[in-house]
């Protein structure tokens, strides 16, 4: 009967150190999962914010662009094209040599002519009446 209460105490003495192993590795595996998660939820965190940036970044992209697309291109190119007529009149002006006009008196109107420019007068106001 002594020799049965040794091999009951040997196995309840198992049991238990099987037990405090099984609730050892329960509880370190317990903390890594935590620690993992932590880390999955600091990582999404930061993901999450750095989707609210790019969110952020798009719609004022998305502003820029519409007040972008608004313009009339068309416009503008009229624009550019009316300031190099203008510049181009002024260098036609300034090369333009009066004193000789003035000795021959040559005054017609196709020499008149030269100096009014009638497509730039035309652009100027047609650009005036688009507005």
């Amino acid at each position: 009967m002594i020799e049965f209460g040794y091999i009951l105490i040997i196995i309840i003495i198992f049991e238990l150190i099987a037990a405090f192993l099984i609730i050892y590795g329960l509880i370190s595996l317990e903390k890594k999962v935590k620690s993992s998660l932590y880390n999955i939820s600091k990582q999404a965190k930061n993901t999450l914010c750095a989707i609210k940036n790019v969110r952020s970044n798009l719609k004022g992209f998305n502003k820029s662009f519409s007040n972008i697309t608004s313009l009339d291109i068309h416009k503008i190119k009229q624009v550019v094209f009316l300031i190099l007529d203008i510049a181009n009149f002024i260098l036609l002006i300034k090369s333009m040599d009066f004193r000789n006009l003035s000795k021959n008196k040559n005054l017609k109107w196709k020499n008149i002519k030269k100096l009014i420019p009638f497509s730039l007068i035309k652009k100027f106001i047609n650009n005036f009446k688009s507005v």
